[in-house]
């Protein structure tokens, strides 16, 4: 990855940061998710699966909602997902499905086992039928990412 990559990574990244501390304030999982295509940020995600009462509600699908609805396309072809802890099987399932381009992530998941299926999910070219393979980009700003997950622990 090139410098000027790296910038913009860490760029994006410190604005899902931002969104996870809304979820933290609010006593979800901190989690926040954007979508960008090229250069602009079509849409965002802050966890919300206590506030909302669903289980569906990760910042990830969220964002995925908003980006559908704004595109008016069920279609993410050369969308960047950009997430502070790494999607698990279920979102990753999403992000195939909406043939999300390129996923870029913070830290890793606290549940190891469920970090490496939804890595596997994301890079297996077979998980979802007819999807175009995804370029993966992992551990952007992981140390903030990944203090964010332990403050929350620490205040439970």
């Amino acid at each position: 990855m090139t410098d000027p990559q790296l910038a913009q990574h860490e760029h994006y990244m410190r604005l899902c940061i931002a969104l996870a501390w809304r979820a933290r304030d609010t006593k979800d999982t901190p989690v926040g998710s954007i979508i960008v295509q090229g250069n602009v940020i079509v849409a965002e995600g802050v966890e919300a699966v206590r506030g909302r009462q669903d289980v569906t509600a990760h910042a990830e699908m969220e964002a995925i909602r908003a980006a559908c609805k704004k595109l008016k396309s069920l279609d993410l072809t050369g969308c960047t997902l950009y997430t502070s802890v790494e999607p698990c099987v279920m979102c990753a399932y999403a992000i195939r499905l909406a043939r999300v381009s390129a996923m870029v992530a913070g830290s890793r998941s606290a549940d190891n086992d469920s970090s490496l299926r939804s890595l596997m999910a994301l890079t297996d070219v077979n998980f979802v039928p007819n999807r175009p393979p995804l370029i993966f980009i992992r551990d952007v700003l992981a140390d903030e990412c990944a203090a964010l997950l332990i403050k929350a622990k620490e205040q439970k």
